[in-house]
């Protein structure tokens, strides 16, 4: 094919090759903005929940999804023995903890509850002392699941009341005890920590530059093909 001065005369093996080449990456591209489009509902549904009235945990709530990033609130009597303290927490550059306790609800399910951040002390890798308030309370905040993408350092991950990371199954086995599926972080902390706050993000952003990069790879695969097939007519 004569194009002015110049001829497109493409061979059939690198054809073939950005014809795939272009093909794959359209198709992860729109896979990638369909996924966008999923996560932007979701977060529509997460923003909505952190606008409605709180709803009051109990032990039936059995799963995690009705009630995830809904404000909520509960009241029962901590259990300071339970207490356990997650480690490598930064807050403002330094490191801590985040002071998990259990709240037992009057029908005997145990919530726990994220009283907030605080600081290593001297005595390090002991724990610094979070007492929890003594007699009924009641704690308001938002309901959350702890994330399950984590690293665990080597395979000691609970020492005592210290742990690397938090799971609703890992608590379960260790109280074996009924736990609700989700974690509360405390609207206001006790004395001597720092309150915990968690936006809400299912990720939207992530997808859409996913997307734009395999549609840059395919528009760059066709641009490449055309160029090294372009030659001037002799």
């Amino acid at each position: 094919m004569r194009i002015g001065p110049f001829a497109f005369n493409p061979s059939p093996w690198p054809t073939i090759g950005a014809v795939a080449m272009i093909a794959l990456t359209l198709y992860l591209g729109i896979w990638q903005t369909h996924r966008g489009d999923e996560k932007e509902e979701r977060q529509r549904l997460l923003d909505t929940r952190i606008r409605e009235a709180p709803v009051v945990l109990s032990g039936s709530f059995a799963r995690a999804e009705p009630v995830v990033y809904r404000r909520a609130r509960a009241a029962g009597r901590y259990d300071a023995a339970g207490q356990v303290f997650i480690d490598n927490q930064v807050h403002q550059g330094r490191a801590g903890y985040h002071v998990i306790t259990p709240l037992r609800l009057a029908d005997g399910a145990i919530l726990l509850v994220n009283r907030g951040w605080i600081a290593r002390g001297a005595a390090y890798p002991e724990p610094p002392k979070a007492e929890a308030p003594a007699g009924t309370v009641e704690v308001t905040g938002m309901a959350t699941v702890p994330s399950s993408r984590f690293y665990e350092l080597g395979a000691q991950t609970v020492s005592g009341p210290v742990w690397q990371n938090l799971t609703i199954d890992r608590y379960r086995a260790t109280v074996k005890a009924p736990v609700l599926p989700v974690v509360l972080l405390a609207d206001a902390a006790d004395a001597g920590l720092v309150a915990i706050r968690e936006t809400p993000d299912a990720g939207v952003a992530k997808h859409r530059e996913y997307a734009l990069t395999w549609f840059s790879l395919a528009a760059t695969a066709l641009v490449l093909w055309i160029v090294l097939n372009l030659k001037r007519a002799r």
